[in-house]
C-alpha cells in the first residue's frame, strides 16, 4: 500500500509540468475576455487585474476544473462573485441607465462570448430570464445612443 501512494505521488509530480503548460495556456486564452468582463463590473484597470488573478488562482486549483466548458464557467462564476463587493460601492455612483444584472450579462454575452444557456447556469437561473435581461438592456443602450438622445443630449452642452 505504501509503495502504491509513492507511485502515486510520482505519476502526479511527473504530470505537474503538462499541467502547468495548460494553466499557462488557459491563462492566455481565457485573459482577455475575462479581464474585459471584471472591468465592464468593477470600473478599473487596477481592481479588474486584482480580481482576475484571484479568479484564475481559484479556478485552477479546483480539482473539478479539468474539462474546458467546466472550468470557463467556474473561473466567471468566481471572478462573479469577487465582483459583487466592487458592485454593490459603484452601483450608487455610476450614472448608468443600466441596472447591474444587465450590465453583466450583456458583459458576458459581448466581451466574454457565452451564450445564454452558458450565462444562466452560470447565474444559477432561467434562460428566459437571461434572455429578457439581455432584451431590457439591449433596449435600454439604443433608447440612450438615439439621434433623438444625442440631439438633446447636445442642445444641453
Amino acid at each position: 500500500m505504501g509503495l502504491q501512494l509513492l507511485r502515486r505521488k510520482r505519476q502526479s509530480e511527473t504530470a505537474r509540468p503538462a499541467n502547468i503548460g495548460s494553466v499557462s495556456e488557459r491563462y492566455n486564452t481565457y485573459f482577455p475576455r475575462l479581464f474585459a468582463y471584471v472591468r465592464a463590473c468593477v470600473g478599473g484597470d487596477i481592481p479588474a487585474e486584482d480580481i482576475v488573478i484571484q479568479a484564475f488562482s481559484r479556478a485552477c486549483s479546483d480539482p473539478g476544473s479539468t474539462d474546458e466548458d467546466s472550468f470557463r464557467t467556474l473561473l466567471f462564476r468566481t471572478a462573479r462573485k469577487l465582483c459583487r463587493p466592487a458592485l454593490k460601492r459603484a452601483g450608487a455612483d455610476r450614472d448608468d441607465t443600466l441596472n447591474p444584472r444587465e450590465r453583466e450579462a450583456l458583459s458576458l454575452v459581448f466581451d466574454a462570448g457565452f451564450t445564454r444557456e452558458q450565462i444562466a447556469r452560470m447565474f444559477r437561473i432561467r434562460e428566459s430570464t437571461i434572455s429578457a435581461l439581455l432584451v431590457t438592456g439591449l433596449r435600454k443602450l439604443k433608447e440612450e445612443t438615439s439621434p433623438a438622445a444625442a440631439a438633446a443630449y447636445l442642445k444641453l452642452a
